[in-house]
């Protein structure tokens, strides 16, 4: 053996001495953390007990995430459903619709040929079907929310991000599974078909898979490997939409909070991609209503939009 390769040992062998070492003072700094800490919570469960009862009550019960997810969500809901009609007006189509480069249309489609406008309770029907792990659908949801709380009212939309292991991980989104929406306009029928974990959530029923099998493909998608592919908003089957209206990305590290105060600021880019998308979908809602209710199908924001379609 050389001495160079006698020297290389010597130094693995080192190396390895010090690394163990330094991971037996580790382990020997979390047992004595774990035990110190442990004294710490005793003591400290001891002098909570002794001033609730020097104060003649019970320990208080620690906040209940559900109820602060359940406030955040109606405080979201409140911004989704009072977007300003000028602030939507301002940013009218938006910047840039459909986005450039887009790998899917990016664009509310027409459906060709026409058949019989889909509706349900003799009202026209709007069909969306996604997935709460889905990062595209998270985007898609804020501008449909917002379109739609122009010609109704939803109730019990709850606050998600969408998978963390997919693209654009961890999207700040709302979710339609078990919300309610009332209209006299328009009916909607809302299937989120897996959870954030990707297990199923609720079955696709046999309107999505029908609608699905007919404008979840070419020519509405690019190519065969996007059928089925979420997120899928059908308008009355007048018009379609395959995929997302703008980059996920957009709303990375962003709180719902957040994004749901900028919706009413006509400057922020939250705003010009969601509510310029919820211009467009406003616009092919009003097509299928007939134009109803006036005000909002007649609004500069709306008119600027419908150009697309």
């Amino acid at each position: 053996m050389s001495k160079a390769e006698r020297n290389r040992q010597q130094s693995a062998r080192e190396k390895i001495a010090a690394q163990q070492a330094l991971e037996k003072r580790a382990d020997q700094r979390r047992k004595g953390l774990i035990a110190g800490g442990s004294i710490v919570v005793v003591l400290a469960v001891v002098v909570v007990l002794i001033v609730v009862k020097s104060l003649g009550g019970s320990p208080a019960k620690a906040s209940d995430p559900g109820t602060a997810s359940a406030t955040a969500a109606a405080t979201v809901g409140r911004d989704i459903a009072s977007v300003p009609a000028a602030t939507l007006d301002k940013v009218a189509a938006g910047p840039a619709y459909p986005a450039k480069g887009s790998v899917y249309p990016h664009a509310i489609r027409t459906i060709s040929p026409a058949g019989a406008i889909l509706t349900s309770n003799g009202k026209p029907e709007v069909v969306y079907v996604g997935a709460d792990y889905c990062p595209f659908c998270a985007a898609e949801r804020w501008a449909l929310s917002v379109a739609l709380s122009r010609f109704g009212t939803f109730s019990g939309l709850h606050l998600i991000h969408s998978s963390s292991t997919d693209t654009d991980p961890n999207t700040p989104t709302v979710s339609f599974y078990k919300s309610t929406y009332s209209s006299k306009y328009v009916a909607f029928a809302t299937t989120e078909a897996q959870k954030v974990d990707k297990t199923p959530l609720q079955p696709v029923t046999a309107l999505d898979k029908s609608l699905m099998g007919k404008y979840d493909a070419p020519p509405y998608v690019p190519s065969t490997q996007y059928d089925d592919s979420f997120p899928f908003v059908d308008f009355g089957n007048r018009y379609v939409i395959d995929g997302a209206s703008y980059d996920p990305l957009l709303l990375a590290n962003l709180s719902w909070q957040q994004i749901g105060a900028d919706l009413a600021n006509p400057n922020s880019p939250v705003a010009q991609a969601i509510d310029a998308t919820a211009n467009h979908i406003t616009a092919a809602i009003c097509k299928i209503t007939n134009n109803q209710p006036g005000s909002v199908c007649s609004s500069t924001g709306v008119t600027s939009a419908s150009g697309s379609i």
